[in-house]
């Protein structure tokens, strides 16, 4: 790790070593005393989910992305449980991780996974400037009064909900202390690790499918850590879109959350990146490694190889552009209530031939891909 621009931020330090050793010698002198019931772990899964989820659909997608549009008790209580993970404020969580897009792994970013695990993981917290930061990069959000409200007043809001609730909740049973330990201690540090683990660990381990450009990676067990967010190359090559994930079987409890509210009305403007531009990027790739493969092969077989790429790669490039253009046009004929006329059924009809040219381009170029990968060493 390089030497940091700022000193020990003592308050950060103090909390972030002194939470899990509370939590830890919490647990050891009340679960073999009280031991651990079915109402202690629901306590700890719904305040993780509750504030979690604040954070990953909350912070994350709707504050600094801007990925949708919610309802205002929906913002409300991202606001609220958000406060609860105790990771500062929206506005001060959505500024830093503005700045981690536009200057990944470089030294603008608060976050840089180029300094190593520690300084990505918890160490950029502990080295803060005392100045009050600027905010300069959310003025979208500084005009907004319930953000201003929860910016002032996150700290009391994470000791009376984060803390207090589940400390009332364990109350109504008879076991207040294991309330405030499950729900609030223990909860607490899983939170802040598991996000913390998206700034260290998905940029770290994992594959690039999308882009290369940085360091950040996709990872299922990761996803599956995170509320989704271990499909982490994805956001970065396309951060607007609400998803982590994009295939239905990929765990992504974020996504699911986010269009779930939009079926009820409360979430809107759900953006979503065209699977034309996601399957682009992933050809890209796919062809950046091709070429590496090729360059160390002989002169004329690496010659005799681009040639094949070229022509395999220029037939999914055509069928990509067809079959989009026939979506776009497919759509457009359906939004217009056209839904029982000779036109629509004309562009379904088209728009399932030019589905069938495409992946019947795609099953060749990653035909391709292997034949390569066969001939040639494999370069990372």
């Amino acid at each position: 790790m390089n030497q940091p621009k700022y000193p020990l931020h003592w308050p950060n330090v103090l909390f972030l070593t002194l939470s899990p050793l509370l939590a830890l010698a919490g647990g050891l002198y009340l679960i073999p005393r009280a031991g651990v019931r079915p109402f202690d772990i629901a306590l700890f899964v719904a305040f993780f989910f509750a504030t979690g989820l604040s954070i990953t659909a909350g912070y994350h997608r709707h504050f600094a992305h801007v990925s949708y549009k919610a309802h205002p008790l929906i913002r409300l209580f991202y606001l609220v449980f958000g406060a609860c993970a105790m990771q500062n404020s929206a506005l001060n969580w959505a500024s830093d991780h503005r700045l981690h897009h536009r200057y990944t792994d470089t030294d603008l970013d608060p976050y840089n996974a180029g300094q190593g695990f520690f300084w990505s993981h918890i160490g950029w917290i502990f080295y803060q400037s005392r100045e009050e930061k600027q905010l300069l990069n959310v003025g979208d959000l500084l005009r907004d009064r319930w953000v201003r409200w929860q910016h002032r007043h996150h700290v009391a809001i994470a000791l009376v909900v984060g803390l207090g609730l589940p400390t009332f909740l364990g109350a109504l049973v008879g076991r207040p202390l294991e309330g405030l330990l499950w729900g609030g201690l223990i909860r607490v540090v899983v939170v802040h690790h598991v996000t913390f683990f998206i700034n260290s660990l998905a940029h770290m381990y994992g594959a690039q499918p999308f882009s290369r450009q940085d360091s950040s990676r996709d990872s299922w067990w990761l996803a599956v850590l995170t509320n989704g967010e271990g499909y982490h190359n994805f956001h970065h090559r396309f951060p607007s879109d609400y998803r982590n994930a994009i295939h239905w079987y990929q765990w992504d409890p974020t996504k699911w959350l986010i269009y779930g509210l939009s079926r009820f009305g409360l979430t809107r403007r759900l953006h979503r990146i065209p699977t034309s531009l996601i399957l682009r990027a992933r050809l890209q790739v796919e062809v950046e490694q091709a070429e590496k493969q090729i360059q160390v092969l002989p002169q004329e077989m690496g010659l005799s190889w681009r040639l094949r790429m070229e022509a395999t790669r220029a037939r999914l490039e055509q069928g990509l552009t067809q079959w989009a253009e026939t979506q776009s046009k497919y759509w457009e004929v359906k939004k217009a209530a056209w839904r029982d006329s000779e036109l629509l059924l004309h562009w379904r009809q088209r728009l399932a031939e030019y589905e069938a040219h495409l992946r019947e381009s795609r099953v060749q170029w990653q035909a391709f891909l292997r034949s390569l990968q066969d001939c040639a060493p494999t370069i990372s």
